[in-house]
């Protein structure tokens, strides 16, 4: 990928409390723009040359703790109305001196993890620029309150291949969905020795910003979960959540029994899988959850990235071959975005490659191309698990309260 490498490690998807607005940024759209928009950022510029590049000019930025991004003030119709499109690659200077040159401009996280990219998703009220699964770009570029960004075109359609075939989004309607299974993106583990009947994954069965909480409480409840691997949230998320639901009505007893009953752990990962403190809270929560009995429930927001990765993890501990894992994890864009490999092989293997093999590959130390396969993906998963500060004691453990 031509995109410049920064640290290893994240950006994920969804934004806390956010600052200001882009009526600061100065904009100089092309003469045929993507779209068009009232606000400010477009409707205040002055009408440049007719064949002039998009720019968009001395934009704020802020800081996004939640996915260590940096969000540059102007939001996504804004900043496509002055002729920037998704799969273009941009240049990103700050006002500090710190520039990032060749970025791929796209509608998600599409990029290799570790690879820099600047972000348009309709789930963020600005364009954000981050490292996908990397540290934190705005302490990377030592930016501070008072800071802009300008954004120039660097080349029209230089990665409008790939934002084509990984542009995926998917519905938050139940009607849209075979099952409330699949809506809810619910399924036992069963990979390699783990125990049959003990470890689920799905979508939340407390957050329902996606619909789909009352769809997994009840799922979870008929598998007879005893415990909740809350891997996006902490207690006071936790709290608000329930008092939310509540509100509407959303029946999350089962899950809010378990939390009366001092049974779920909740950890609040972010997505930032290659960062050394994501390792380190794994094993930590991972450590806790030894102390409970399952069934076992692991979740996070949608059940999709975090909840991927650590399922992947688990698999591999208990032995899982590469191709169980991977018919696992695809699961989850069948589910949600109807891509499988019979319908679509060309996106299906994209997807795996770019995701589930980079995950894999970070896991197990391997360079991209390796043969995971054959790999020893077990003692790859007991080397990570250990270099993220568990004892071999500890991973014993681990593996045989995974396995039967």
């Amino acid at each position: 990928m031509p995109a410049k490498k920064l640290i290893h490690a994240v950006l994920t998807v969804y934004v806390c409390a956010l600052l200001a607005c882009c009526a600061g940024c100065t904009a100089a759209p092309a003469a045929s723009p993507a779209s068009t928009s009232g606000s400010s950022a477009a409707a205040e510029a002055p009408s440049p040359a007719a064949d002039a590049a998009p720019v968009l000019a001395d934009c704020p930025v802020s800081h996004s703790p939640k996915s260590d991004g940096v969000l540059i003030e102007a939001s996504v119709a804004d900043f496509n109305a002055l002729g920037f499109a998704f799969g273009d690659s941009v240049d990103v200077a700050f006002s500090n001196g710190y520039a990032l040159e060749g970025l791929p401009y796209y509608s998600g996280t599409l990029v290799e993890p570790g690879e820099a990219l600047l972000l348009g998703s309709s789930a963020l009220p600005y364009i954000e620029a981050g490292v996908s699964y990397g540290d934190d770009l705005w302490a990377t570029a030592g930016l501070s309150d008072g800071d802009t960004a300008t954004v120039t075109l660097a080349e029209p359609g230089a990665y409008a291949d790939l934002q084509k075939a990984l542009d995926l989004s998917y519905t938050d309607e139940r009607a849209d969905y075979p099952s409330d299974v699949a809506f809810a993106n619910f399924r036992e583990l069963k990979g390699g020795n783990l125990k049959p009947g003990k470890f689920y994954r799905g979508a939340s069965p407390v957050n329902d910003k996606h619909n789909r909480a009352a769809y997994a409480n009840a799922l979870i409840a008929d598998a007879g979960v005893r415990v909740d691997f809350d891997l996006a949230d902490n207690e006071g998320e936790i709290e608000g959540f329930l008092e939310e639901d509540g509100q509407t009505g959303i029946d999350v007893s089962h899950f809010e029994g378990l939390r009366n009953a001092g049974d779920v752990v909740a950890i609040d990962l972010d997505a930032a899988y290659l960062s050394e403190r994501y390792g380190q809270k794994l094993a930590a929560g991972l450590g806790e959850l030894m102390q409970h009995d399952g069934p076992v429930y692991i979740h996070c927001t949608a059940g999709k990235d975090r909840t991927g990765f650590v399922c992947m993890l688990l698999e591999a501990l208990a032995g899982a071959s590469y191709q169980q894992i991977a018919d696992d994890y695809m699961i989850t864009y069948d589910n949600y975005y109807h891509v499988n490999e019979a319908n679509d092989a060309e996106r299906f293997n994209i997807i795996k490659e770019q995701r589930l093999d980079s995950m894999l590959r970070h896991v197990i130390g391997a360079e991209i191309g390796a043969d995971l396969a054959n790999a020893d993906l077990s003692a790859g998963a007991r080397n990570y698990l250990k270099a993220a500060g568990m004892t071999d004691e500890q991973i014993n453990q681990l593996t045989a309260y995974l396995c039967a």
